[in-house]
């Protein structure tokens, strides 16, 4: 895993509450985040490691790569 994120490193999933990418952290924490948010540091949970400054480009660039991923207007 590199740091930040590279789309490569990343899930995208659909929870119970809508789509969003999951990221399982080197201290083993899982972290999930709506592909929705505008935030731009997307951070680990537990440990605080940043995965992203800008998460809305982490999401275009996922979505660049994945068809299934849903693009916020």
């Amino acid at each position: 895993m590199n740091f930040p994120l590279r789309p490569e490193d990343v899930r995208i999933v659909q929870g119970q509450s809508g789509q969003g990418l999951q990221v399982t952290c080197l201290c083993g924490c899982v972290n999930w985040n709506h592909v929705e948010i505008k935030e731009g540091t997307w951070r680990c949970r537990n440990c605080q490691r940043v995965f992203t400054h800008y998460f809305p480009g982490l999401v275009a660039q996922v979505a660049a790569l994945d068809r299934s991923v849903v693009r916020s207007p």
